[in-house]
């Protein structure tokens, strides 16, 4: 049954319970949740301390359970929204399919290919559905990048160059991203969102690591955490992907800065360009031989929850976010992650 079926409303609400909000992530998924009727948020668990002592100061939050065992076995509930931080939702997100759970994670899903398999098997056999919070597509400039690919406003299209410029935010972020073991690489956090992205404006998977290197630059003051971070792919479809994710915006421009999401897309007949400031897209081509700009569409509301219930009544659509395509995805970004945590390249001589 669609979401806008006047029928809808006999249906009863999914029951939401969220595990873990040490990442504020986990706030855009409470935010669209209250928006739906479909929705209905049940409970809201953090075993961390002193996570739940500062939100019971600040009652920004309220915090229903401190233990996930106890919730899960004593909340009925359909959905765990996991929000944890990121060296935990994997472990997070196979208890809750263990207990027949849905789930639906901030990304990382998770942060190893074994948590990954586990996950996936998991899924499959009960039939349980797994999402994750991929925003990059539901941005207006993305959106309209995608409709002028496929319109063949340029051509085949042969590379796309996409930076996810971060600020490092050292004194600003929650203390778990510098712990070892905790965050599970920028590839992983960032580069994901990049790896999401290009194959939905594609339609080509991933099917070649050309590169990625990862390494400690700015955050000198905790040399494990590598916080620069490259990749260079290949698609299904022949098109060469060169990414930048690392943590180096200036903090004192936090996140309003264009390198934060920048996509530029070269196809034989022209380029397209956009970032995530821009109410415009940049077209150059035979009819367009100055850079001629776009008018974007507003950030869609449609988004990744959207796709996650469609799949849960069995109503996927074309091209949405599914089971199989956030399990594939996932596992894409960790493969990329382990080459560069790997350092599998090929140095020249130096004479």
């Amino acid at each position: 049954m669609s979401p806008d079926s006047p029928l809808c409303f006999l249906m009863p609400p999914l029951r939401l319970a969220i595990v873990g909000v040490r990442h504020r992530h986990i706030f855009a998924l409470l935010q669209e949740a209250a928006k739906m009727k479909e929705i209905q948020l049940v409970a809201i668990c953090e075993e961390n301390t002193s996570t739940r002592k500062a939100y019971a100061e600040s009652k920004e939050l309220t915090i229903t359970h401190s233990s996930v065992d106890a919730m899960l076995a004593s909340t009925p509930c359909d959905i765990i929204g996991i929000g944890d931080y990121y060296g935990r939702r994997g472990a997070l997100a196979i208890q809750s399919l263990r207990a027949g759970r849905h789930v639906l994670a901030d990304k990382p899903l998770c942060t190893t290919l074994a948590e990954c398999d586990k996950i996936q098997e998991l899924s499959q056999k009960a039939h349980l559905k797994v999402g994750c919070m991929f925003g990059l597509r539901w941005m207006g400039p993305v959106q309209l990048l995608r409709k002028k690919i496929l319109d063949g406003a340029i051509g085949q299209v042969r590379t796309i160059n996409i930076t996810g410029q971060h600020p490092l935010m050292l004194k600003k972020r929650p203390g778990w991203y510098f712990e070892p073991g905790k965050h599970g690489g920028t590839i992983n956090d960032i580069g994901v969102h990049a790896i999401e992205a290009v194959q939905w404006l594609t339609g080509g998977s991933v099917v070649e690591v050309t590169g990625a290197r990862v390494w400690n630059g700015k955050a000198s003051a905790t040399p494990w955490f590598k916080d620069c971070a490259q990749f260079m792919l290949r698609l299904s479809n022949d098109v060469g992907v060169i990414s930048d994710v690392s943590y180096l915006s200036p903090d004192a421009g936090g996140f309003g800065q264009p390198q934060n999401w920048r996509i530029t897309v070269h196809g034989d007949d022209g380029v397209l360009e956009c970032n995530s400031l821009e109410p415009s897209l940049t077209l150059v081509n035979a009819k367009n031989k100055k850079p001629h700009p776009l008018k974007c569409p507003a950030n869609q509301e449609s988004t990744y929850l959207h796709d996650f219930l469609a799949e849960i009544k069995g109503e996927p659509k074309p091209f949405q976010l599914t089971t199989p395509y956030v399990l594939r995805t996932t596992r894409t970004a960790l493969q990329i992650q382990q080459s560069a945590d790997q350092n599998k390249s090929f140095p020249f001589p130096v004479k």
